[in-house]
């Protein structure tokens, strides 16, 4: 705790509480009595709690009140073992294949998961945090993305707590990942998590998305969803729920897409460089 007052707080009782997504108490507990002086960053004890009640992916808050002051703490908890799916019915590549293509034309599912592989997108930098400042001054310095504007309510995340912007939780899923350029897609198609382009190029972008392919359906994502997951419980969780509702009658997407355009997305090929950012400087460090 961070005491800014004039004086000593005596004898307090620090008071917590954890709240789910319904503002209902999960937890909540009281630390010891304890003289909190003018000081910065002053320890006053530590929360131990077993999470084992919790039985599925959620955000939790934890609440700290202290006499009339109250601050809280977003945290998100999964589960440590998930439920075994039977995905035979999916087809899982990391690109494009001969494959893939009879799979879609015999009218089955597929799931590509293109990471490291998309190529038409690959010159956008993406981290969690935001642009630096300004690209358009720093000749494209990365990042170069602005967050994303995600379809919270989209079946596909149904088992994936987030909201419609990211948040920390996010960190595996978006910090340093690919993102696909959908410059050839309609352009009201909509994927279900997009990140934001750099504010002077507003580029149509996305990172996951569904679509009906010749008689078949498939999901696209180009975040990494197969490496590690033993130690990445987020994108563990992403995969999960993104294949139950794949396995699922829900699964059915609103938009036709032409193969090629996806094919498009992997190809090998030259493409436009984007070097549109300014050689003048910012009108207000001018002299008039």
């Amino acid at each position: 705790v961070t005491n800014y007052a004039n004086k000593t707080l005596y004898n307090v009782k620090p008071e917590w509480e954890v709240r789910d997504e319904n503002d209902s108490v999960v937890f909540s507990g009281v630390l010891n009595n304890i003289d909190i002086p003018i000081a910065s960053a002053f320890y006053i004890g530590e929360i131990n709690l077993s999470l084992s009640k919790i039985s599925k992916a959620q955000k939790l808050t934890l609440w700290l009140r202290i006499n009339e002051f109250r601050n809280k703490w977003d945290f998100w908890v999964y589960p440590e073992k998930l439920p075994v799916l039977n995905t035979k019915e999916l087809y899982v590549c990391t690109k494009p294949d001969s494959i893939m293509e009879i799979t879609l034309k015999n009218g089955g599912k597929v799931l590509l998961l293109g990471a490291n592989n998309i190529e038409n997108g690959k010159d956008i930098v993406q981290y969690l945090t935001p642009v630096f400042w300004n690209t358009s001054w720093f000749k494209m310095r990365p990042p170069h993305t602005t967050g994303i504007l995600c379809q919270a309510n989209h079946p596909a995340l149904s088992d994936f707590p987030t909201e419609y912007h990211s948040n920390l939780q996010w960190w595996e899923i978006l910090n340093r990942q690919q993102v696909m350029n959908i410059e050839n897609f309609p352009s009201d198609f909509r994927p279900i998590i997009q990140p934001i382009d750099t504010w002077f190029l507003s580029r149509h972008l996305a990172m996951l998305f569904e679509a009906n392919v010749l008689n078949g359906k498939i999901i696209v994502c180009s975040a990494d969803l197969l490496n590690n997951l033993e130690n990445r419980p987020v994108a563990r969780q992403l995969l999960y729920s993104i294949e139950k509702y794949m396995l699922s009658e829900k699964f059915k997407p609103s938009y036709y897409l032409n193969i090629d355009v996806i094919k498009e997305l992997f190809e090998m090929k030259k493409r436009k460089a984007w070097n549109d950012y300014t050689t003048d400087a910012p009108d207000e460090l001018k002299i008039h």
